[in-house]
């Protein structure tokens, strides 16, 4: 053995540790590598007992279990559908028959071959409707709250709390803005703005449509401002504001009420109805009045016109309309459902009758008519907005077949409310579409369905008011957007209802008649000025229409040549435009209009300043515009 080796034996001998040594470290080793007391403690808290897993399981079990409703529906529908045993004898001796020579099969079991073959159909005949038939679906029932900016706040039980956000209102809710504004949507019926430091408390927020409300009034106006757009047929319930001093009911129309000193209603477009001190008066466009002593109606000022609260509201007023229209014509549309032009139709009107004879009572059937009556407006919808009119016009006469049987068929109350309450929620979806609409055959359909029934509360003469009143709204509009070479077809279309408004023994109300007239001479005004500065309108139409003309001014004969005229007229656009801000452009054109005040040319100027002046945030045209009728009916008076 070598030095080497020798030397490495000792070595191992020298350092080998004694058994009890090694022992020790290694119980050290173990106790440094085990898991502390603590984490031993934490798991026996965290490991579950037998009671706790057995919980657990049983929620995983009923989670990922079917719903006990649907379990019961298909075990229902399995026992209907599964035949019986004896049902399957019968089956086998109908089959055997043909299999083998022809045997007599007893008269009893051909009978339960017909009970079989008659329940498998009236099953299908109560399954069947549920899929040809679109569901009836209704539109958003909730009142409510959009803050526009700034600080608005809603009380409920005495508790103030900010809102940010839409909300639904309930009826005894107070809603208050500081320095910010907020709109409240009454479904399709109206929209209500609020001004800043305005608190008004709301009262109702059922449905205009639901003619059994016993609600006086919608929201009570406590101070401030707002702003009210009604789109109402005015054989429903009006929007109803409360004041301190009287009432405003609003149907059709732009309103604006001011609460402070005193209570102040100015109305902006169409109507309203006031109620005070035990007298009521009809505002139309361009009037106002204050709820103090007896009611005197005044004419706005023109300054009032160019303020912003008016200027932005009318916009929105605008922009609403044409919105709640478009939404009203596709929610008919889309639940249309099989159309009149679809093979399967015959199918869908056979499955409706089925649908009728299986429902029992009377007022369950009627219901269940009126809904499919309703059924023919949304098909109409869904043709009319694929641009099939005249296939359109079928159903609409099918809706007027069918609610006519339905009234002369029973002289139940119940029914004949039923039948009342269905024009009613028809009337009001389609209650924003105008003549200019593609959808207002619709409309039109409704309100004459309406009027030939006799326990409906819509008499012919408030058809005529309404058609008429939409018409003239219609062209009003057609010529504010620079439609003017569309006019004259609906000029045309309109001259059967402008012959009840010339017949002075027709039904018309007071109401209907001076609301028209104010809108036809407006109307008037704004074509014989286009046709002034184009040669493309027929001037037989420009003459007819300019019979609605208000009277001329007393002043009669003009002292200026045309030149002059048109150097005033200049020198006005001039020291307009002499200004950078649209406020002060405004502020300048009230003072040229208070400067004209007598001139005996202050028709003719006015009329090119309607011209000259361009449209631009500031409205020119239609600010001069409302200032000419406003001295024609004046100087008229």
């Amino acid at each position: 053995m070598s030095s080497g080796e020798h030397l490495l034996i000792e070595l191992k001998k020298s350092l080998a540790a004694p058994k009890g040594v090694r022992d020790r470290v290694m119980k050290r080793v173990a106790a440094r590598i085990a898991a502390p007391g603590v984490l031993k403690d934490v798991q026996g808290v965290l490991t579950p007992n037998a009671e706790i897993k057995h919980q657990v399981w049983v929620r995983i079990l009923q989670s990922i279990d079917a719903d006990r409703t649907v379990v019961a529906l298909l075990d229902r529908l399995r026992g209907l559908l599964t035949p019986s045993r004896e049902f399957m004898q019968n089956l086998k001796y109908s089959v055997m028959p043909r299999l083998v020579p022809v045997q007599v099969v007893p008269i009893e079991r051909r009978v339960l071959q017909w009970v079989a073959a008659f329940c498998l159909v009236l099953f299908l005949a109560q399954l069947g409707p549920q899929l040809l038939i679109a569901p009836r679906t209704v539109a958003q029932s909730e009142v409510t709250l959009l803050p526009m900016r700034g600080e608005v706040a809603v009380s409920v039980g005495g508790l103030w709390q900010p809102v940010a956000e839409e909300i639904t209102l309930e009826p005894g809710m107070i809603l208050r803005t500081r320095v910010g504004e907020a709109s409240i949507l009454f479904r399709d019926d109206a929209v209500v703005r609020l001004d800043a430091n305005t608190t008004i408390e709301l009262i109702d927020t059922s449905d205009r449509a639901d003619m059994h409300s016993s609600a006086e009034e919608t929201i009570s106006l406590m101070s401030g401002r707002i702003w009210v757009q009604g789109l109402i047929p005015s054989h429903l319930r009006a929007i109803d504001i409360k004041t301190a001093r009287g009432f405003i009911s609003v149907f059709e129309g732009s309103v604006s009420v001011q609460q402070g000193e005193g209570v102040d209603v100015s109305v902006w477009d169409r109507g309203a109805r006031v109620t005070a001190n035990g007298s009521t008066v009809y505002l139309v466009a361009g009037e106002r009045t204050r709820l103090e002593g007896p009611l005197v109606v005044k004419n706005v000022s023109e300054d009032a016109y160019e303020s912003r609260w008016v200027m932005q509201n009318l916009e929105r007023d605008a922009v609403h309309r044409r919105s709640i229209a478009q939404m009203q014509q596709e929610r008919r549309a889309a639940r249309a459902g099989i159309l009149p032009t679809s093979s399967l139709y015959p199918v869908k009107r056979l499955a409706e009758a089925m649908d009728e004879l299986l429902t029992l009572g009377e007022e369950a059937r009627t219901q269940k008519r009126l809904d499919h009556a309703d059924t023919r407006l949304d098909e109409a919808a869904a043709l009319i907005q694929e641009g099939k009119v005249e296939e359109g016009k079928v159903p609409l006469a099918d809706y007027h077949k069918s609610l006519v049987a339905l009234a002369s068929g029973s002289g139940d109350t119940i029914v004949q409310s039923l039948i009342q309450q269905s024009i009613a929620r028809a009337s009001s979806d389609m209650a924003a579409v105008l003549p200019d609409d593609s959808a207002y055959l619709i409309k039109e359909a409704v309100l004459e369905a309406g009027s030939s029934m006799p326990q409906v509360a819509i008499t012919t003469a408030d058809v005529q008011g309404m058609l008429l009143l939409d018409t003239i709204s219609a062209l009003l509009r057609k010529v504010d957007e620079g439609g003017i070479a569309e006019v004259g077809q609906t000029w045309a279309d309109f001259q059967k209802y402008l012959a009840v408004l010339d017949d002075p023994q027709s039904d018309l109300t007071p109401e209907v008649r001076k609301e028209a007239k104010v809108l036809l001479s407006e109307f008037a005004f704004a074509v014989t000025q286009i046709a002034g500065q184009s040669s493309e309108i027929d001037p037989a139409f420009v003459k007819e229409v300019a019979a609605y003309l208000p009277p001329e001014m007393d002043a009669a004969v003009s002292v200026l040549s045309e030149e002059q005229v048109m150097s005033i007229v200049q020198a006005i656009r001039a020291r307009i435009f002499t200004f950078d801000m649209a406020r002060s452009r405004i502020n300048q054109l009230n003072s040229e209009f208070k400067a004209l005040e007598g001139h005996p040319d202050q028709g003719r100027i006015l009329r090119r300043l309607y011209f000259e002046l361009p449209e631009g945030p500031e409205h020119f045209p239609e600010l001069v515009r409302k200032e000419v009728i406003r001295l024609q009916w004046s100087k008229g008076a």
